[in-house]
């Protein structure tokens, strides 16, 4: 499994197969089979580890901040890294139906729930504008999310950020939906 994982975060979902998996590891062809029947069922249990992983960073982002506020960059942050580090597993993440949900904002999902919760917190303390709390998680959602995916993308203007620029790209645009960009 953690061969297959590194196959794919390395080089993407169309490098694995059952037989470069088996050459990989150092084992039989058959191997592989006894594990999983087929490559579907690898690619499944690779995007659930994926998911796993990105939850954990996600919690990690969040566990020990002070505020709601710092908190919600937090997560943000990690999610936008997690997909400059590691384009071709989130992209497996977001073509996997069973994982996808969690990190797309399904109404009832946990992290959804959380950053909802965050949301309440921060209003409450007077750091978050006083608005639907539903529409800054939709369009926190939207932010963060479209980051990712134009990065995974390899869109023009972020299509070679490091890491590190990918933190400082979603600490500042976190901050412009923080404070609005000054229209009315």
């Amino acid at each position: 499994m953690e061969t297959a994982f590194r196959l794919v975060d390395s080089e993407g979902v169309e490098a694995l197969s059952m037989r470069a998996l088996a050459r990989e590891a150092g084992v039989s062809s058959a191997a592989p089979f006894r594990h999983f029947a087929d490559k579907q069922l690898l690619l499944q249990a690779v995007a659930e580890k994926a998911s796993t992983e990105l939850q954990r960073k996600l919690d990690d982002a969040s566990d020990d901040r002070q505020d709601a506020l710092t908190q919600f960059r937090a997560m943000t942050v990690a999610y936008v890294r997690f997909a400059a580090e590691h384009p071709k597993l989130f992209q497996l993440l977001q073509q996997t139906p069973s994982v996808s949900g969690a990190f797309l904002g399904e109404l009832n999902d946990e992290r959804r729930l959380k950053l909802i919760a965050l949301i309440y917190e921060g209003q409450n303390a007077g750091l978050i504008p006083d608005a639907d709390p539903e529409l800054i998680a939709l369009s926190s959602e939207a932010l963060t999310h479209g980051l990712a995916r134009m990065i995974v993308d390899r869109h023009p203007r972020v299509r070679d950020l490091s890491s590190e620029d990918a933190r400082k790209l979603a600490l500042a645009a976190t901050q412009l939906l923080q404070t609005g960009i000054g229209l009315s």
